[in-house]
């Protein structure tokens, strides 16, 4: 490897007088070249040692010994590999590396994280397209003034505010309600400023806020909970104006990238959901916390928050228990519109803020995919129209004037760089886009930051396989040709590899390539998304759709043309496919703005159809077909 680790320092382990009765200071692992010195605590795996004190590993697969991506180099004594954890590591065990989910150190000393294994700051997609959206919020703020009290004229404080709210406000539907805790301050409040105030109202009866002054803030918040990245949407609910969107990686990821990851830790750890909810509330908490701070507002005056997330993740966040979505029938605990206070949830915003969370439709169709409907309009579409929103699962909904269906689609990790020798996710370093050369066979290509390649991530493993397809190098079976083996094209461990980038020039300092073996990973992933959209057309007695809308990261960054080219969906060329964005996070807003469009979102989840592929009798063949790339790719185009 071009960084090897430094030759161990005797110096930095003076030795202790033998007259000291001092006790001996306990094993310390230190993790370079982050310069972190971790206590060495007995029984814990270097990963377990790693997240404990804040260094971040790959482990896609939350420590299960399955992805082979927390590959370190320790200098410390340590348990023996097993057979499953050598055949991981390959030819790295001879250089003497370990995987860190499986090797246990009974000794302190150094351990070596080279680059690839380290977790980088993954690009994170906040926006989608533009979508028009009403401004009619559940929450209204009202400016009021307040004569003050008369001798006798008989009215408390509470009369004279719901009196003057209801000469702007018009009457309410029923009967107005305040909570004792707001009576308790309403004295002061109208006393401050001479009666003036801003009163908050939800559901145009119910008070959640009375406060002195006039144009207090009225915030609400959006959230997209992902199973990889949070999205936070900070807007100002009198007007509609976004004020700051803040986004960082889920903090669950620690316990795997996948939501079977977690629901099995669950299921295993009799505090793991309270530590994954505990996680899930205090990113939301810490991106309200830092959107405020850019916008220059308080958290506490924040309202409102509607949060959208997949079932696993809607149920984990609200403390729900998941593990009925992992086995058959596959049965949430919840699947209506919920509304929870924030601080039965340990939400730090206002007081008595209210948390919504949108409908789920199914086990693994969640209220993301409702918001990304909502978002699309698929309940109002002219033309069948295919949305696939593609992120660590993959989620797809079949609109067309008359009906809509829905499905979930398990399509692995390969789409975001899991179980793919050299994938990672979509940050600095990552091979996002290629070109393939038919003569020579030599690569041109786009990294995230343009840095040296460290991998490649689900956009560059699309762009790169449909260009191969295109040189004519890769069959519709995922196989290279034989024929054209050379410097670009030779046998490697895991089949035939193709070489992206020498050793030279990666920031690895290790050949960086794609296998045969990475390919089919890559297959498997997009004939569950085939054979998923092929079964939706037949419920629907339908042969094509006339338009795919790609969703999510993943789908946002994904050329049409490399889209048509591997065959992610049974697509004939004429259609249309356009990336919208961020779509959840699109439609969370959305519902934030508009209780009408909140309740929207509960019609699509009446309307819509669920299709279970698990089950479906035509879904093995379906999905083996789907595998193959397609024939004359290099003539796909659209």
């Amino acid at each position: 490897m071009s960084q090897t680790p430094p030759p161990p320092d005797p110096a930095r382990a003076a030795a202790v007088p033998a007259h000291d009765s001092r006790p001996e200071p306990a094993p310390v692992v230190e993790f370079q070249p982050l310069g972190r010195l971790v206590p060495l605590v007995p029984g814990q795996t270097l990963l377990e040692l790693a997240e404990g004190s804040g260094v971040g590993l790959e482990a896609t697969c939350g420590g299960q010994g399955t992805c082979g991506k927390c590959k370190v180099r320790p200098e410390t004594p340590a348990d023996l590999p097993t057979a499953a954890e050598l055949k991981l590591l390959g030819a790295t065990a001879a250089e003497g590396y370990r995987l860190a989910c499986r090797a246990r150190p009974t000794g302190g000393g150094r351990v070596w994280v080279p680059p690839e294994s380290r977790r980088q700051q993954q690009v994170i997609l906040t926006t989608g397209q533009a979508m028009e959206s009403e401004l009619a919020p559940a929450l209204a703020a009202y400016d009021l003034e307040v004569p003050p009290a008369s001798l006798g004229g008989g009215q408390s404080h509470q009369e004279r505010v719901l009196r003057h709210l209801e000469e702007i406000a018009g009457p309410p539907p029923g009967p107005w309600r305040a909570p004792l805790d707001l009576l308790r301050g309403l004295g002061p409040a109208l006393e401050a400023q001479a009666g003036r105030v801003a009163a908050v109202v939800a559901d145009r009866h119910r008070i959640i806020d009375v406060c002195p002054g006039w144009g207090a803030p009225c915030l609400g918040l959006a959230v997209d909970l992902g199973t990889t990245t949070v999205v936070a949407f900070l807007h100002d609910l009198r007007d509609g104006k976004s004020l700051a969107v803040k986004a960082e990686m889920n903090p669950q990821i620690v316990r795997g990238g996948d939501v079977i990851s977690r629901i099995t830790h669950c299921q295993e750890d009799p505090n793991g959901l309270a530590e994954l909810a505990g996680q899930a509330r205090e990113c939301i908490d810490r991106l309200a916390r830092a959107a405020c701070a850019e916008a220059g507002v308080e958290p506490e005056r924040i309202m409102e928050c509607v949060v959208v997330g997949n079932t696993a993740m809607h149920h984990i966040f609200l403390g729900l228990d998941p593990t009925g979505l992992a086995r058959a029938p596959y049965t949430p605990v919840a699947a209506r519109a919920l509304e929870v206070p924030a601080r039965e949830l340990g939400l730090n915003l206002a007081s008595r803020a209210r948390v919504v969370t949108l409908p789920v439709c199914a086990g693994f169709v969640g209220a993301d995919s409702l918001a990304v409907a909502l978002a699309t309009g698929a309940d109002r579409v002219e033309r069948p129209t295919l949305i696939i929103d593609l992120g660590t699962n993959g989620e797809m909904i079949l609109a067309t004037p008359g009906a809509m269906l829905c499905c979930s689609a398990a399509a692995g990790p390969a789409f975001e760089g899991g179980q793919i020798r050299w994938g990672m996710r979509g940050a600095a370093g990552a091979v996002e886009r290629a070109t393939v050369d038919p003569a020579t066979l030599t690569p041109t290509l786009r990294v995230i930051g343009d840095a040296p390649p460290l991998g490649i991530c689900g956009s560059g493993l699309v762009s790169l396989v449909a260009n191969l397809l295109r040189a004519g190098v890769l069959n519709p079976m995922g196989r290279f040709d034989t024929e054209r083996l050379g410097p670009r094209l030779r046998r490697g461990e895991d089949g035939i590899e193709y070489v992206l980038a020498p050793a030279a020039s990666t920031g690895s300092g290790q050949d960086l390539t794609l296998s045969e073996r990475d390919i089919s990973q890559l297959q498997l992933a997009k004939g569950a998304i085939h054979a998923g959209a092929e079964l939706m057309l037949r419920q629907l007695g339908l042969e094509r759709v006339e338009r795919v809308l790609l969703a999510g990261a993943f789908g946002n960054y994904l050329d049409p043309q490399d889209v048509a080219a591997i065959g992610l969906a049974p697509l004939s060329g004429g259609e249309a496919l356009e990336g919208v964005g961020n779509a959840a996070g699109a439609g969370a807003i959305m519902a934030l703005l508009s209780h009408r469009q909140r309740r929207r979102t509960s019609a699509i989840a009446r309307g819509i159809g669920y299709l279970e592929l698990a089950s479906h009798p035509g879904f093995h063949a379906a999905f083996a077909g789907g595998m193959r790339f397609p024939v004359g790719a290099e003539d796909v185009g659209l």
